[in-house]
């Protein structure tokens, strides 16, 4: 086993690494000292502490000092560039009900089956996200010290949502002194101060315990789609044959000024679409729309994107509070209280809205009779969503020792509360728009367009009250030592509601969807793990875990790990877990909610003769069901891996990994009813046919015969499952020179296969666009003196572009070959530069460049940028902080 110099030694060069990389893995979490005098560690994926620093479980550390070398803004953008977010994940983004918020989605399984931890302390899901996803933009940044990534199942250990991993962001305590720090940055491609940030970090101590505060402000503003050349709007006639086809734009909407012949088959521009563009210039163009409609149709569509944001903005407060004190000889108490507010702004284009029954004397109107129109309501003005998301976290409870067998003991009381507002300013009210009609008022008049303004809210909010009582302790003697237990047992309480105005709910507001949900459960849990050091070499970890919930089920899941240190500095590790994944609340419980959802008809364009690779998205009413029924998920996680410290300097860890998830909650997308339609699971209805008791249904012009798709059904169920393998390898290094010390780190993650059923057909999905197969972070740093440097670089290796069902006459059941992928998107390579200078008493100055080379995210072959969970906008980011201590 390790002896405890030998542990000293590996801790201090994984700070020593942490100081310049951006994931070191080291699992130690904290230090402490027993009676023998021997250091134990506290290891996230486990309650027992241990004096072994590389434990069965893997686990990757991420430093406050890595964080701030790589010119990380954020909890969510350090976790966002980590190679074991594999798919990437969801952030701040303008035109989303979640715009404020940020995600984890460890091995790309998503961000509901990642468990996120606050000091080892479960942190309760977003209501905005349906209670499930934790928001990692109510975690506050200055008084992160650590974040711990465990990439195995943990459901013994933690319960419901750790398929996955977790994430353990850990919070500084125990500090002294003083430290102000502040920063400004500027992004070159937008103008001005695009990031400012000033915090405060402090602590006093005396015999008996200690306070840590910290205060944390951080601004990000959004980006305009118009202020980057790929994603605003643009028209041009690609094919040269002297017409543009709506095809043949991007960022322009056919929710403009369009109106559709009663028969519904053709389509033509407003009769006053020059005067449109004659009042809004560019915001209106004329273009043909025969691939969409039949030959002759025309459209007078709308540049959204000359006026709406992609990625919202972000201004956030935080106020942290940690502090002990030992009441009673071997009796502490511990209290933690924080408080983030987090506001953001985004803005859309004026409401796009349905216009049913265009008056046949309108204006607009070419067909002489009352038909159905896509409009865009300008004359309310641009869409503007003002969120404010508040969270509050408080924490307080008693530990301690007792003089029997070791043993150590905790209870607390967690409580969590989450108040998220968004208002949405200037949509469509269809009540206002229906007063106009009936009298005679002048839509265009300030009267008219006053009548026509709605205010939209959506009020989200959660409650988690948590219950915690545990005891480990030493029994029984095997031949590497005493066995370690830990007893414990949790009880919970979460409420869930996500409520929309009036108005939204009963459809009467345009150019807004969503629908309100809430619920609440209760969760009992009783908890056992057991640390075997069967020889000096060998130890065994065993854990359980039983949860009953009030509202579908119990479940139990169990776990077993062992470790072997075959050589010295040779550790060979497997484990074996099984996990859940409880129903989400608004799954269980949300009303039917209607989307604009994007997908891509191959059916159609193929009745309009249109090859594959160049049939475009389109948007299709759509609506989504919950399911009261949903049972859990239930996952397997197989982990072999071997950890050599080759020399005191240079290590190598590698990690195979298994995942295989059943019983998926999922919904259908529209491509995935696409999909079934084209593999005959389901068959297209006609418009009239009562769909009230389906769940998943498409309804088209002339039904199963084909034609236009006018609206899809979607919602929840519990699907056949998918399931992931692959291999993590990490290197890291440290070397001290003459010429001052050199620190390398190189996390790799590789994707081998990503099974998962589709239309039908169950395909390695490995490598499909958004689901690349490597990625790789990698740290190069040398300091000297005062002086230090460091090198970041971020790889996302390249996908394909598109993936269609090739025949669906052909069998569907097992054959992958029915698929075929066309084109390639190009790997991703970001350059991150920091320099430092530590003055000593009068500070250090930080200078960062992110995105050295300026590169754009990832385009599609028609230079769109399609996936904002893998690639960001920000480009070139220049920032320069100054930090002095007291």
């Amino acid at each position: 086993m390790y002896t405890n110099s030998k542990l000293a030694k590996s801790i201090r060069m994984a700070l020593a690494v942490g100081a310049a990389s951006t994931a070191v893995l080291a699992p130690a979490t904290a230090v402490a000292q027993d009676s023998a005098g021997v250091e134990k560690i506290s290891v996230t994926g486990s309650r027992i502490q241990r004096t072994d620093l590389e434990g069965a479980s893997p686990v990757i550390s991420i430093s406050a000092a890595d964080i701030k070398m790589e010119g990380d803004f954020s909890v969510a953008d350090a976790l966002r560039s980590s190679s074991l977010n594999s798919f990437g994940s969801f952030s701040e983004r303008s035109g989303s009900s979640a715009q404020s918020q940020a995600t984890i989605n460890l091995r790309g399984a998503g961000s509901r089956r990642t468990l996120v931890l606050l000091n080892g302390r479960r942190f309760p899901g977003s209501p905005t996200l349906g209670g499930a996803s934790a928001n990692l933009n109510a975690i506050p940044f200055a008084a992160v010290e650590r974040i711990d990534i465990m990439t195995e199942g943990a459901s013994a250990v933690y319960g419901s949502d750790a398929m996955a991993g977790v994430v353990n962001v850990i919070l500084k305590d125990d500090y002294e002194g003083l430290t102000f720090s502040g920063g400004l940055g500027h992004r070159d491609n937008d103008e001005g101060t695009t990031s400012k940030e000033f915090s405060i970090v402090g602590g006093v101590s005396n015999d008996k315990g200690n306070i840590t505060f910290a205060f944390d402000h951080q601004e990000r503003k959004g980006i305009s789609d118009g202020a980057r050349d790929y994603t605003k709007a643009k028209a041009s006639d690609l094919n040269g044959d002297g017409v543009i086809q709506y095809e043949e734009t991007s960022g322009y909407s056919f929710y403009g000024a369009n109106l559709v012949s009663p028969d519904g088959s053709q389509m033509q521009a407003s009769l006053i679409c020059d005067d449109l563009i004659s009042e809004y210039g560019d915001a209106f163009i004329k273009a043909n729309a025969d691939q969409a409609y039949s030959p002759g149709s025309t459209g007078c569509f709308y540049g959204y994107a000359n006026v709406s944001f992609n990625t919202a903005s972000v201004d956030r407060n935080t106020v942290y509070v940690n502090a002990n004190y030992e009441v009673a000889e071997d009796i502490e108490w511990f209290g933690q209280a924080m408080f983030v507010q987090n506001s953001s702004f985004g803005r859309y284009a004026p409401p796009a809205a349905p216009w049913n029954g265009v008056p046949a004397d309108s204006p607009h109107n070419p067909y002489g009779e009352e038909v159905f129109g896509y409009f865009r309501w300008v004359d309310i003005g641009t869409r503007d969503g003002n969120v404010d998301d508040y969270n509050q976290d408080y924490t307080t409870g008693l530990r301690g020792n007792l003089d029997w067998n070791d043993a150590s003991w905790e209870v607390y009381f967690h409580n969590n509360v989450a108040d998220n507002k968004s208002v949405g300013e200037y949509y469509l009210s269809y009540g206002g728009l229906a007063y106009n009609e009936a009298n005679d008022i002048d839509l265009g008049s300030e009267e008219g367009v006053a009548n026509m303004k709605a205010t939209t809210l959506q009020n989200s909010k959660s409650t988690f009250n948590q219950w915690y009582a545990g005891i480990g302790f030493d029994m029984f003697e095997l031949n590497g030592g005493a066995v370690a237990h830990y007893f414990g047992a949790e009880y919970m309480e979460q409420t869930y509601a996500d409520i929309y105005d009036g108005q939204s709910e009963a459809g009467l507001i345009g150019g807004s969807a969503g629908n309100s949900a809430q619920g609440e459960r209760d969760i009992t849990s009783l908890f056992y793990e057991s640390i075997l050091p069967v020889t000096d070499e060998v130890e065994v970890n065993f854990a359980v875990r039983y949860d009953d919930y009030s509202d579908f089920g119990d479940n139990v899941s169990p776990s077993v790990k062992a470790r072997w240190e075959v050589a010295d500095g040779v550790v060979l590790r497997a484990s074996y877990s099984e996990s859940f994944r409880a129903p989400g609340l608004d799954e269980l419980n949300a009303a039917t909610t209607f989307s604009a959802e994007a997908a891509t008809d191959y059916r159609q364009c193929e009745a309009n003769g249109i090859e594959a690779v160049n049939c475009n998205e389109g948007q299709f009413d759509t609506y989504y069901k919950s399911n009261s029924s949903l049972g859990a998920e239930e996952s397997d996680y197989v982990n072999l891996g071997v950890v050599w410290d080759v020399t005191d300097e240079f290590a190598v860890k590698v990690d195979y990994f298994k995942l295989s998830i059943d019983n998926v909650i999922q919904t259908k997308t529209v491509d995935s009813l696409l999909l079934d339609e084209a593999a005959g699971l389901i068959t297209a209805k006609s418009p009239g046919d009562d769909v009230d008791s389906d769940t998943f249904y498409l309804i088209r012009v002339d039904g199963a015969d084909g034609g236009r798709l006018l609206e899809a059904g979607t919602g929840y169920f519990n699907g056949t499952g998918f399931e992931i393998e692959g291999v993590d390898l990490t290197f890291t290094g440290m070397f001290e020179t003459e010429f001052g010390d050199f620190r390398f780190n190189n996390v790799n993650s590789f994707i081998l296969t990503y099974e998962e059923e589709l239309g039908g057909v169950t395909v390695d999905t490995a490598g499909w666009s958004g689901q690349p197969e490597f990625k790789s972070v990698a740290t190069v740093s040398w300091s000297i003196g005062d002086h230090s440097l460091a090198w970041n670089a971020t790889y996302t290796d390249s996908t394909t572009e598109a993936e269609v069902l090739s025949d669906p006459d052909d069998d569907v059941t097992t054959d992958n070959s029915v698929w075929l992928t066309s084109g390639k998107l190009d790997s991703w390579l970001i350059h991150n530069v920091t320099y430092t200078y530590n003055a000593g008493e009068y500070g250090a100055i930080t200078l960062t460049v992110n995105n050295l080379t300026d590169e754009d995210p990832v385009l599609s072959s028609a230079g769109t940028w399609d996936d904002q969970d893998l690639y960001n906008n920000f480009g070139r980011d220049y920032r320069i902080n100054y930090t002095i201590s007291f």
